[in-house]
Formats: C-alpha cells, sequence, structure tokens
C-alpha cells in the first residue's frame, strides 16, 4: 500500500502524537508498505529512512485550553500540502487530529484519495469546539473510517458535537526500545516524571507531595524531565534530591527510565491515554498515577500501578511513601506492569491499523 500520514505537531519533538504517527510510519515500512508523513517540522533536517517526509512549515506555539501545541499556521502550509496531495496518488492518507489546522484539516479538505482519521485529545466542552466541529462536519463524516486512541478520546467527540460510531485502536509503544535492562546500582530510590510543564500535567502537585517524602526519607530522589522543567527550579530550589531536566530525547531518555524505579504521572485533565505509563511499565517502573479516565484503562489499581486522589497532593505523597516502605510492593508492581505493556506493542497495534486500512481501501 502507498500511504501517507498526517500529523499537525511539530514532527521533530517528543509528544504523544508525534511518537505515535513516526512509530506507526517505522512499523508500516517494515512490513513493506511505501510511505509518506506530512507534518510541520522545527527541525529542516529532519528525516526517517525510507520514508518520505514534506515538511508543512515551521511549527508555532498555540495555545489550545489548557495545553499547548506546536502547530503551523503559515498560509504556505496550505498550499504545500495541497500541492503534495495532487502531485501523489496514494491507496489511502491517514489524518491524526483532522481538526487542528493547518496541516491536518487542509489534508482532510484536500485529499482526493480514502481518508482515515484519528481522534487523540481530549478537551473540556466549549461553544468555540461545537463550533468549529460544525463547520467541518461534512468532512469528518466523509472519512471512510474514525478511529479513537481510547474512549475518553471517543466521548470527547461530543464536544465538536459528533455522535458516529469509531473503532478503538490504542496507542502502541516500542517495547525493545524500552525494554528492561539491568539498573545501575543506585543508593537512592529514583521517582521519574516525564512531561511538559503545563498546569494540566499536575508538576506542582508531585513538587508539593515530595516535599513531603523527602522530609520523611533522605534515600529518595526525583527527577522531571519535560519542556519548560527547568524554569521551576528557581521556585523549589529548596527541595532536597530534586532535578529539573529542560527535554532530553533518545537514548538519554530511555536511560533516565531504565535508572529509575518509580514513574509518577500526576496529570490534572485532558489525558486521553496514557502512552507514558505504557513506556514505564514497559522500563520496569512501578507506576503512580492520578485517578483520571484516560489513565484508569491503563492502570489497575495496586495490580500494576497505584491510582491516587486526583489533584490530591497528601493523597499522592502517601502513594509515593507506601512504596518507599515495601520494595515488594514495587517489584509486584514492576513485572506486573512489564506484562501489561506487551499489550500494546506496535506489531500488535499496527496489524490492527492495517487490517482497518484494508477494510477502508475496499469501501473507497
Amino acid at each position: 500500500m502507498k500511504i501517507a500520514i498526517v500529523s499537525p505537531y511539530d514532527i521533530s519533538k517528543t509528544g504523544g502524537v508525534t511518537n505515535h504517527v513516526v512509530n506507526l510510519a517505522n512499523e508500516l515500512n517494515n512490513q513493506g508498505n511505501i510511505v509518506s508523513i506530512i507534518a510541520p517540522s522545527s527541525d529542516k533536517s529532519f528525516s526517517l529512512n525510507n520514508i518520505n517526509f514534506l515538511n508543512a512549515g515551521k511549527p508555532t506555539l498555540v495555545n489550545f485550553g489548557s495545553t499547548k501545541a506546536s502547530i503551523s499556521v503559515k498560509f504556505t502550509s496550505i498550499i504545500k500540502v495541497r500541492k503534495f496531495l495532487q502531485k501523489n496518488s496514494f491507496d489511502l492518507v491517514h489524518i491524526h487530529e483532522p481538526l487542528v489546522p493547518f496541516v491536518s484539516l487542509c489534508s482532510l479538505i484536500f485529499s482526493k484519495s480514502p481518508v482515515v482519521v484519528t481522534f487523540h485529545a481530549t478537551f473540556n466542552s466549549n461553544w468555540k469546539f461545537r463550533f468549529w466541529g460544525f463547520l467541518f462536519r461534512d468532512w469528518v463524516l466523509g472519512s471512510i473510517s474514525k478511529i479513537c486512541v481510547s474512549k475518553t478520546a471517543g466521548s470527547t467527540l461530543k464536544n465538536y458535537g459528533y455522535n458516529f460510531d469509531y473503532e478503538l485502536i490504542p496507542n502502541g509503544i516500542d517495547l525493545e526500545r524500552f525494554k528492561v535492562k539491568k539498573n545501575q546500582v543506585s543508593q537512592k530510590l529514583k521517582i521519574l516524571f516525564v512531561g511538559r510543564n503545563e498546569d494540566r500535567k499536575g508538576i506542582k502537585i508531585l513538587l508539593e507531595a515530595f516535599m513531603i517524602v523527602s522530609a520523611k526519607y533522605s534515600n529518595v530522589e526525583l527527577n522531571l524531565v519535560g519542556e519548560g522543567v527547568a524554569s521551576l527550579s528557581t521556585n523549589y530550589r529548596n527541595i532536597p534530591n530534586c532535578k529539573f531536566y529542560d527535554h532530553m530525547e533518545g537514548q538519554d531518555l530511555v536511560d533516565m527510565y531504565h535508572n529509575s524505579q518509580i514513574f509518577c504521572s500526576p496529570a490534572i485533565e485532558n489525558e486521553s491515554f496514557g502512552i507514558v505509563l505504557l513506556e514505564a511499565m514497559a522500563s520496569g517502573l512501578a507506576v503512580v498515577a492520578s485517578d483520571i479516565d484516560g489513565y484508569r484503562g491503563i492502570v489497575n489499581n495496586y495490580d500494576n500501578g497505584i491510582l491516587f486522589k486526583n489533584g490530591d497532593i497528601k493523597s499522592l505523597a502517601d502513594a509515593l511513601c507506601e512504596l518507599i516502605e515495601n520494595r515488594d510492593m514495587i517489584n509486584k508492581l514492576s513485572l506486573n506492569g512489564m506484562h501489561f505493556s506487551k499489550e500494546y506493542s506496535w506489531k500488535e497495534v499496527s496489524r490492527n491499523i492495517i487490517f482497518n486500512y484494508e477494510k477502508s481501501i475496499r469501501i473507497g
């Protein structure tokens, strides 16, 4: 099959949707398909082996409610996308976040090939989203197949004013990349957070909880990794054994996972699928996460992780202290998490997506 995969977000930066697109493209290519990616990129030299890439324009950081995203809002992106889709004949165009301007939305409008759309995000309902959904309703409904990565993402479609059937195909993870290796010996038990510095990610809740934890235990270290995280070091510089890393990619990030024992994701809202939780589980970490919709589908409480009361500093501190005092519990959650993560390998996920493609092409 000749397939174009479209993402509205900066493809050169780590993120849930961009990681999904890159991993899916690589897996499809490995299976003998001809793959192109259409996306903006801040890195002009970005490329992938054996995959055609159209840089749809330099991205700009834009506010989307409680989150931020790097997307292209340049008029030239519209021209680039339209010309590329007209010039190339694809068996299928797979558009991620089809209502996000300009790259995904324009691909939805201009594609002459059968279209599959995937919805990833969650957001709170307001009239702007419903109006936006109404404007482009016909194009979305005209797609051959609709996919959501989670039930939470599916329920969010109602905020666009949509009520159609969709296929549930979750995100996948690169099991080989996060495969557990022998951890370096460390006297300190290390807790890891990976995510952007946004209020919805709950990072300040984690910092406040760690202040309680570090007052009780001196052999515990908190490492925070993500865009904008380093700016927090000024206000929280008095917390002992707390380190801030603004951004980390590739093997450095994998090593950070492998050298940690506990992973914490205290997100408050708008998490449709806990991909970082699965990566942490695959790396052999015990997971502690907030009790929100997008995480309940991943974490079975006290089986492969611990859920704490959303937004509650004491509840999070108590969960961390419980693990610090019970290494057997850490080992149990680690083993169960590794076993659970295998259900989300890219080979398994891509198999379901390819089946969807073949069905969509027959219909189209």
